[in-house]
C-alpha cells in the first residue's frame, strides 16, 4: 500500500555558489585543487542522502562544511598510508617524506578504501531505481540540471519534476533501509530514528501469524508498516505520506484507520466508472491496473501526467479500506486476507476478495468489478453504486 500526498523538496538556494564555496574549503583543507573539485562533487552527493538529518535549515551551510571536513580528512589520512607504502618500499631512489610523522598512525585499510566504497554503495542503490527515476536523479544532482531544464527536457512542469526527484529520494531511502541497510548503517547514511522499527501489537492481515513493525512519525504525517514474515525485505506492507491527516493521532491503530479511510475515499467514494479524482490536482483520471515484477500481486494505480501524482495500492488493501471490513477487523483483529478470485458478475470481470478470522469462523466477502473497482457486494448484500 502506498500513498504520497505531500511532498520535501531541500531548499538549495544557489546550488553553483554551494559547491564553489565547497571547493575552495576542500582545496584549503587538502593543498590538491583537483582533489577538492572530487570532495566538493562527493560532499553533495552525501548531503543529498542525509538530507532529512538536516534539523535545521538555517545551519546548512554549517552542517554541509562539517561532511566537507569529514571527507577531506579521510582523503588526507588514505593520501598518508599511500605515503607510508611509497617510503617503506625497497628503492634507492626514494627518500622519507617530512610528511611522514602525521601519516595516520591509526588508519586501516576500510579508511583507504571508503571513498570508493562509498561511491560503489550509492551506485548499487541507484540501480535498484527505475531507469526514469534514475535519470531525473542524476540530472539533478549530480549534473546539477535546474529543475526547468529538466522539465523542458522530459516535457513536464517543474512541480512534476520536483515530485519525480521526492519519489526518488524516498525510494532511495527505503533502498537503504531495507535492502542495503547493513551497509548504510556503517557509512552512516541512516540515522537510528530512521531505521528503527519497533514491533506493535497488531496482528499482520496478511497472514495472520506475525505482529507487524511499524515506523510512525504523525509530525511528518509518515507511516510505514511491515510484517517480518510475510513482506519481503524490500516491501512495506502499507507505505503512507499522509500529511496533516495524521494529526492529533498516537498509536498506530488510528493513524492506519485514517490511511485506509483515505484509500476509501480515493477509489470507492470518488470514482465514476473507473474514474477518479487525482488527490494532487483533483482532475480526474482513469484507475489502472498493473502486475509488478517478482511476488508483488496485480496492483491498482493511479498516475497522474499533470502534477506526478502516484498512488498505488493492491486488492488487499482496498478491500481492507472499506468500513465494513475495517469493522471486522475491529471485532476479529486477529485476521487473515482471502486471496483474490476472478469471476464474472453479469459478463463484466469482477474479484472476489475478503478476510477471515483466525479465532473463530467469521468471514466477510468482498465482489468488485475488476475494471472500476466498483463494489457490488458485501457478503451477498447489494451496495449502491457512487454518483458523481
Amino acid at each position: 500500500m502506498g500513498i504520497a500526498v505531500d511532498t520535501f523538496e531541500p531548499e538549495w538556494d544557489d546550488l553553483s555558489a554551494t559547491r564553489a564555496r565547497i571547493v575552495r574549503l576542500c582545496a584549503r583543507l587538502t593543498g590538491d585543487a583537483h582533489a577538492a573539485e572530487d570532495l566538493a562533487q562527493e560532499t553533495l552527493l552525501v548531503a543529498f542522502r542525509q538530507e532529512r538529518t538536516l534539523r535545521d535549515p538555517a545551519k546548512r551551510a554549517q552542517w554541509l562544511s562539517g561532511i566537507a571536513r569529514n571527507l577531506c580528512l579521510h582523503w588526507r589520512r588514505a593520501k598518508g598510508r599511500e605515503r607510508t607504502r611509497l617510503a617503506q618500499a625497497p628503492s634507492s631512489e626514494d627518500s622519507a617524506s617530512p610528511d611522514d610523522d602525521w601519516l595516520a598512525d591509526d588508519v586501516d585499510l576500510e579508511t583507504e578504501l571508503e571513498k570508493s566504497e562509498l561511491l560503489d554503495l550509492l551506485d548499487r542503490a541507484m540501480a535498484l531505481l527505475p531507469p526514469e527515476t534514475r535519470d531525473v536523479l542524476v540530472e539533478r544532482y549530480v549534473r546539477e540540471t535546474p529543475h526547468a531544464d529538466v522539465a523542458a527536457r522530459l516535457g513536464l512542469s517543474e512541480d512534476a519534476v520536483k515530485k519525480r526527484v521526492e519519489r526518488g529520494k524516498l525510494a532511495l531511502q527505503r533502498i537503504f533501509t531495507t535492502e542495503l541497510r547493513d551497509e548504510a548503517r556503517a557509512y552512516g547514511l541512516i540515522s537510528p530514528r530512521t531505521e528503527d522499527w519497533q514491533q506493535t501489537r497488531i496482528w499482520c492481515p496478511g497472514c495472520g501469524k506475525h505482529h507487524l513493525e511499524g515506523r510512525f512519525r504523525p509530525e511528518e504525517g509518515e507511516l510505514y508498516l511491515r510484517c517480518p514474515g510475510c513482506s519481503p525485505r524490500w516491501w512495506n506492507y502499507l507505505g503512507a505520506r499522509l500529511g496533516d491527516r495524521l494529526k492529533g493521532t498516537r498509536t498506530y491503530k488510528p493513524a492506519i484507520s485514517r490511511a485506509l479511510a483515505f484509500i476509501h475515499e480515493v477509489y470507492r467514494v470518488r470514482p465514476v466508472d473507473g474514474v477518479v479524482l487525482c488527490p494532487g490536482c483533483q482532475e480526474w483520471l482513469p484507475i489502472r491496473r498493473a502486475t509488478s515484477p517478482g511476488s508483488c500481486p496485480e496492483r491498482v494505480y493511479l498516475a497522474c501526467p499533470r502534477c506526478d501524482t502516484e498512488d498505488r495500492e493492491t486488492w488487499h488493501s482496498l478491500t481492507w479500506s472499506l468500513p465494513e471490513a475495517r469493522r471486522f477487523w475491529q471485532e476479529n483483529p486477529r485476521m487473515r486476507f482471502l486471496p483474490e478470485r476472478g469471476i464474472e458478475v453479469g459478463g463484466r470481470p469482477a474479484v472476489l476478495t475478503g478476510f477471515e478470522s483466525l479465532t473463530g469462523s467469521a468471514r466477510i466477502e468482498v465482489v468488485s468489478l475488476r475494471d472500476t473497482c466498483t463494489v457490488l457486494s458485501i457478503n451477498g448484500v447489494a451496495q449502491s453504486a457512487p454518483r458523481r
